[in-house]
Parts: structure tokens; sequence; C-alpha cells
């Protein structure tokens, strides 16, 4: 009796830091972004949103109007500049920006859509835009 309480109580231990340890290892970003965007397929409006990227993915985006969207990962990129900031890259696809690529700071970023076409990117970062 004493032993099946005692596996018991480990189970409960460690399905206890398991849980903490993937909740730690999602993370969660605030954006705010001044202008309309296509996201999963789907028309964002400009405003605020939240940003989650659990571990395995996809990313969930919460707009604080009701906007939101599963977007699959891709794959992940590997950070090849200085700038270690969040960061949003749309893509320019007939007219529309279309949300492709996201930074977490001080970590590789994810690819959320390919575009094999020739296009221009418009980088969203922090509180500076660069076009």
């Amino acid at each position: 009796m004493k032993r099946r309480a005692l596996i018991t109580l480990a189970a409960v231990v460690v399905a206890f830091v398991a849980g903490s340890a993937i909740a730690s290892a999602q993370k969660v970003v605030a954006a705010d972004i001044g202008f309309a965007f296509v996201a999963g397929g789907k028309d964002m409006a400009a405003g605020k949103y939240t940003i989650e990227v659990p571990v395995g993915g996809p990313v969930i985006l919460k707009g604080s109007t009701g906007n939101s969207g599963l977007l699959p990962i891709i794959t992940t990129l590997g950070r090849h500049d200085q700038d270690q900031g969040t960061e949003f890259v749309f893509d320019k696809i007939d007219g529309k920006l279309v949300l492709s690529e996201i930074w977490l700071s001080g970590q590789d970023g994810f690819l959320l859509l390919a575009t094999k076409a020739p296009h221009e990117h418009a980088v969203l970062g922090g509180s500076n835009p660069k076009k």
C-alpha cells in the first residue's frame, strides 16, 4: 500500500514538474500592429495582438478586437543579424502585407509563410517600424 502511494506521489510530482517546464517554455509577446495584414489566410485589422508560441507550435495570434488565428510553423530560422529584438516580418504580396516570420527577443525566428515569388519585406520591430 505504501509503495502504491509513493508511486502515485512520484507520478504527480513528475507531471507537475513537466507541466511547469512546458508552461515556462511557452513564449508570449505583445505587439501593436498599426496596419491591416493577413495571417494564416485571414484578414486581420490593425490593433494590439498577443502572440503565443508554445513548444512545438503552432503560433497563436490573438487580437484585442477578437481576431485570432493559428499559424503553423514551417521551420525555425537562425538569427543572422545583429538585431536581437522581437520582429515581425510581412511579405508584400498583391498589395497586402502577409505575416511571414516572427522573431522573438534573443531567439531564432519562425517561418510562417514561404513566399516563392519575388517580393519585398516590411519589418515591424519594437517601436520603430522599418520598411
